[in-house]
């Protein structure tokens, strides 16, 4: 998994996990809480296993062995928020934090835990090659003009995913465009004994292809409105995109028992050819040939269907900056640690290493230039000619903040058998907490 959460309610458990481990961050280096030395103290979210871990390590070996700078690494968490904030309070600090904006992470400017970077962006001359589109994205509010929260490195694109092979298999002739055209493929599906679209109903991908959804008769505007102060039920597009979700679920779009799924059940099953659709992120690419089924070889990457009275005129995606980034703590950014946390981040953006992380985990750069050409994955590779197929739907993480856990509460409830009007009003009171 790459920048989405598990609920809140399965992270509390792993709660007192990332309290103890605030106090194992002092013991990760020489460098202690007085001057930056020659050590950089650094909690990332690619953890081992993740697939960018292996372009990390290379950036962390070269950094040092050019600098003399010692990495003291640690993995950050599936609570990789709550981690470092028990960390901060502690006094244990680290110096900069390799992290998602989403969720918690998007108020720790306000709560003093990370400071703006829009000083570094000019002096560290990065100004001109990260895309003002993906620097947006990382200000306060989503808006230019916010105060730059951080310095945004791995984008994605996340389409769905069409196993062509069981959809020939099932008579499914094309790719469905439309949602009419979804759910007849569906039936086809069921009827052929396949799985139509897998999604884990009970996390984050349940949420975001909600979203998707439900903003199928919403202009972006109104969309993030609703998002960041409610009016779901309020709002005659957004309850109508609501009704379209359960009409979906209700004509068996959705796999069996979505409700209970998490993200690892959705991969596995898409993976093993048990269902036919998926919707996944770019972050999934490198996992699914690596998952060894062969499955790459049978996938189209293409937008999530629309009604033919959407607001979208093609088929929609998620688009977005707001995977990992660097986020620099008030400890890193003493003028006595600065600098080598300057030194690190650079390093990251030079070209040969952006294309180095293309490879590896399929990112979407936020930098300039060509990076086709270390798109050796499959699936990158088609993901990266998807722009003329698609329109891009609001990526929902930013507007709706910390209201995401009592989000994907509600909304396991509306894989199950909620009406549209418990589903709105549900949302309404997650959104207001």
């Amino acid at each position: 998994m790459d920048h989405r959460t598990r609920p809140r309610a399965v992270r509390a458990v792993a709660a007192a996990v990332a309290s103890a481990l605030a106090f194992t961050l002092a013991a990760c280096g020489s460098s202690g809480q007085g001057g930056g030395g020659n050590a950089i103290d650094v909690v990332t979210r690619w953890s081992a296993g993740n697939s960018a871990a292996a372009a990390q390590g290379r950036v962390f070996k070269a950094f040092t062995d050019e600098t003399g700078i010692k990495v003291n690494a640690t993995d950050g968490l599936e609570t990789i928020d709550d981690q470092v904030e028990n960390a901060v309070a502690a006094g244990k600090s680290p110096d900069l934090v390799i992290v998602n904006l989403f969720d918690k992470t998007l108020g720790w400017q306000d709560a003093g835990v990370t400071v703006p970077v829009d000083k570094y962006l000019k002096e560290w001359g990065l100004a001109d090659k990260i895309k003002p589109a993906a620097l947006d994205e990382w200000r306060v509010g989503g808006k230019p003009g916010g105060a730059l929260q951080g310095l945004p490195f791995s984008g994605f694109s996340w389409p769905m995913w069409y196993n062509t092979d069981l959809l020939k298999k099932a008579g499914v002739a094309q790719i469905p465009a439309t949602t009419d055209e979804l759910i007849d493929a569906a039936g086809k599906l069921r009827a052929a004994g396949i799985q139509p679209l897998t999604v884990g109903g009970n996390d984050w991908t349940g949420q975001k292809l909600f979203y998707q959804i439900a903003e199928s008769y919403t202009d972006a505007a109104t969309m993030e409105k609703v998002m960041k102060n409610g009016g779901y039920c309020a709002t005659p597009s957004v309850l109508q995109g609501i009704k379209l979700f359960t009409r979906l679920r209700d004509a068996g779009v959705f796999v069996d028992n979505a409700a209970g799924l998490i993200a690892d059940g959705m991969y596995a099953s898409f993976y093993a050819g048990k269902s036919a659709i998926m919707s996944a992120g770019s972050w999934a690419y490198t996992e699914a040939t690596a998952s060894g089924t062969g499955i790459e070889k049978h996938t189209a990457l293409a937008g999530l269907p629309v009604p033919g009275d959407s607001t979208f005129k093609k088929p929609t995606a998620f688009q977005g900056f707001t995977g990992v980034g660097f986020m620099i703590t008030k400890r890193g950014a003493q003028p006595d640690r600065i600098d080598n946390v300057r030194k690190l981040i650079t390093k990251f953006y030079a070209d040969a290493t952006v294309g180095d992380f293309v490879k590896d985990a399929g990112i979407l750069p936020p930098t300039s230039g060509d990076f086709g050409t270390y798109a050796k994955d499959p699936l990158l590779s088609q993901s990266l000619h998807l722009d003329a197929a698609v329109d891009y739907a609001v990526v929902p993480d930013v507007w709706i903040g910390s209201a995401s856990d009592r989000i994907i509460q509600v909304l396991t409830g509306a894989y199950g058998k909620s009406t549209p009007d418990k589903i709105c009003s549900g949302l309404d009171s997650a959104t207001k907490g």
